[in-house]
C-alpha cells in the first residue's frame, strides 16, 4: 500500500472542514478525489503534504508516518504536488522551472537533475519551449510545466489539483492522456482532484467522493457512477 489516510480530520477554529476521511491509494493506481465546490479536496491535499497539520488521524506513505513533517521533506520521500492555481516561476525558463523538481525534490547532483529535466520535456511535448520564459507561454503549456516540475522530482506519488481546469477539449485530451502515460510507463501513482467528471471516469480506477469534508463514497467508476448518494450530492436532490 502506498498511501493510507486513516480518520483525517481538519479544523479551522470551530469550522470542520475534514471528518474522518479514511482511504489508500495503491502502487500503480490513478485515483480520482471528486466533491462539490468546498467538499475539502484542496485542503486535504495541503494535510498530506503538509503545508496544514491534522487536528486528528493518520497519514502513511510507505509505511512512514507523515503528520508532523515539514513539506519539502514530504516531498523528498516521494509525494510531488501540482496546485489548482498554476504556481511556478514566471522569470524563469521551462527547463529552469523544471530544474526545481529535478534539483530539489530528490536532492540530485546537476549532472542528475539535467538529465530528468531533459527526459520531463520530453514526456510532456515542451522540448522546443526549454527556453522560453514561462510567461509567454500559453495557459495550457504552464499546466505541463507544472506537473513537468513534479513528476522531474521522481516522486512514487503525484497529486495533481485540477489539472484541467480552464483547458479545452484538445487540451483536456491531451492531459487526460498524460495522466495514463506517467503512471503507465513511469510507475507514478496519482490521486488527482478534478471538476470534469467525465475525464476522471475515464482515466480513474478508483474515486473517492468528498461531501462537506465526509467520506460520501469510494468504489470503481460504474459504482459512483450508480451511486444514488453521490448523483444527490452533484444535484442538490434526488432526481426524479
Amino acid at each position: 500500500m502506498l498511501l493510507e489516510l486513516e480518520d483525517v480530520t481538519k479544523y479551522f477554529g470551530g469550522l470542520l472542514v475534514l471528518s474522518e476521511v479514511s482511504f489508500n491509494v495503491d502502487e500503480g493506481e490513478v485515483v480520482g478525489l471528486i466533491g462539490p465546490n468546498g467538499a475539502g479536496k484542496t485542503t486535504l491535499f495541503n494535510v498530506i503534504t503538509g503545508l496544514y497539520r491534522p487536528n486528528e488521524g493518520v497519514i502513511r506513505f510507505r509505511d512512514k508516518d507523515l503528520v508532523g513533517l515539514k513539506p519539502h521533506r514530504i516531498c523528498r520521500s516521494g509525494i510531488a504536488r501540482t496546485f489548482q492555481l498554476v504556481r511556478i516561476f514566471p522569470t524563469m525558463t521551462v527547463l529552469e522551472n523544471i530544474l526545481v523538481g529535478a534539483k530539489y525534490g530528490k536532492r540530485s547532483t546537476k549532472k542528475k537533475a539535467v538529465a530528468d529535466a531533459l527526459e520531463c520535456l520530453e514526456i510532456l511535448d515542451l522540448v522546443k519551449a526549454k527556453d522560453t520564459v514561462v510567461a509567454n507561454l500559453t495557459y495550457s503549456d504552464r499546466r505541463l510545466v507544472e506537473i513537468a516540475r513534479a513528476i522531474a522530482a521522481k516522486p512514487g506519488l503525484a497529486l495533481l489539483d485540477e489539472p484541467l481546469a480552464g483547458l479545452n477539449p484538445t487540451e483536456t485530451h491531451k492531459i487526460m492522456t498524460l495522466i495514463g502515460e506517467i503512471r503507465d510507463s513511469h510507475g507514478i501513482s496519482i490521486l488527482w482532484i478534478e471538476h470534469k467528471i467525465d475525464a476522471v471516469f475515464n482515466v480513474c480506477d478508483k474515486i473517492v467522493v468528498l461531501d462537506y469534508g465526509r467520506m460520501l463514497a469510494e468504489g470503481k467508476p460504474n459504482e459512483i457512477a450508480n451511486n444514488q448518494k453521490v448523483v444527490e450530492a452533484y444535484l442538490g436532490e434526488s432526481p426524479a
